[in-house]
């Protein structure tokens, strides 16, 4: 006969989620991520995006010197509003690739761990983590059970969450993607996997256009999560009108509060993913600047984060999601 727990144990036994998406107003991730060397201490936060899921790896630009080869670093992801480090990531120089001007250091991650919470909560989360993947064959397993946790470290600044649109005459299609950012001095990269029909798009193409989303418009970009595995999109059944972008004339959503369009300058594969490396229009930078309007931004960020800061009273507005609804 079983015994059913109380209600209270219950739910502390319940794992920390993953994954939630937030609603943000602009430039309050409040989490910035700074490269600690033996030499120095610099803020890398608009110079560090994901490369790759599979391996998980990361990608910065190599402009400072001391970033070579063989270099010992960690990335410290410091919270400014708790005013406290909240995780750490050790950091491996695997590979240097040049291209348009730019060196790039792709890093594989050694260790990981983010601080909030204490030792038994995060082994607790770990050991539950594992147990949900443990019947998933690995050839359907997305990312290694470790490499997810990794990322979610990463995940501690929330990231934010566009509706990229390709077309490139003869397949067309848009999809939400977060594994974007800048690198200095004026470049973008964005990753995406292997298998998405999309990435022959963008190759051909060498365009795309990417929309900043409100927190409002969560739901639909999970839903349109589904697009990735599509080569073709009717742009007369999406959940929104869109309208044409000013140097393209790609299809954006009207519900878009800001777009960058970018003009892609070369791509690789890193490991499951194709890493494109682009340059935004200026005219179309300086558009989004102008539209720079207080209206909250959909963030992508780890449960740990929100935990933390909810028992400091100062929790993200969680946006509306499929499951919440």
């Amino acid at each position: 006969m079983s015994v059913p727990l109380p209600k209270a144990l219950k739910k502390a036994l319940q794992p920390t989620r993953q994954w939630l998406a937030v609603s943000l107003p602009p430039g309050r991730q409040s989490v910035v991520v700074k490269l600690v060397t033996p030499g120095a201490e610099r803020d890398v936060t608009a110079n560090v995006a994901v490369a790759a899921l599979r391996p998980f790896m990361l990608r910065m630009s190599l402009e400072d010197p001391e970033l070579q080869e063989g270099f010992t670093a960690r990335l410290e992801m410091v919270d400014e509003e708790l005013g406290r480090a909240i995780g750490s990531m050790h950091l491996a120089l695997q590979e240097t690739w040049k291209t348009n001007g730019v060196s790039i250091g792709l890093f594989s991650i050694t260790r990981a761990t983010h601080h909030c919470a204490n030792w038994p909560r995060r082994a607790w989360d770990t050991l539950m983590y594992e147990r949900a993947v443990r019947n998933v064959p690995r050839d359907r397993l997305l990312m290694e059970p470790a490499a997810v946790e990794q990322m979610l470290v990463f995940y501690l600044r929330p990231r934010p969450v566009f509706l990229v649109s390709v077309d490139d005459g003869q397949h067309s299609n848009i999809f939400p993607m977060d594994l974007v950012g800048p690198l200095p001095p004026d470049r973008y990269t964005l990753a995406l996997r292997n298998t998405s029909p999309s990435v022959e798009t963008i190759k051909h193409a060498r365009k795309l256009a990417m929309a900043e989303l409100p927190g409002t418009a969560c739901r639909i970009a999970h839903q349109l999560g589904a697009h990735h595995k599509r080569e073709q999109v009717d742009w007369q059944a999406l959940p929104f009108k869109t309208h044409f972008s000013r140097q393209f004339a790609l299809h954006v959503p009207d519900i878009a509060v800001g777009v960058r369009e970018v003009e892609i300058l070369d791509f690789r594969t890193v490991g499951s993913h194709t890493l494109f490396v682009g340059r935004i229009l200026p005219e179309t930078l300086e558009q989004a600047a102008t539209s720079d309007s207080p209206v909250p931004r959909l963030f992508h960020t780890c449960g740990a984060n929100q935990r933390l800061r909810a028992r400091y009273k100062r929790p993200f507005e969680e946006a509306l999601t499929p499951e919440t609804t």
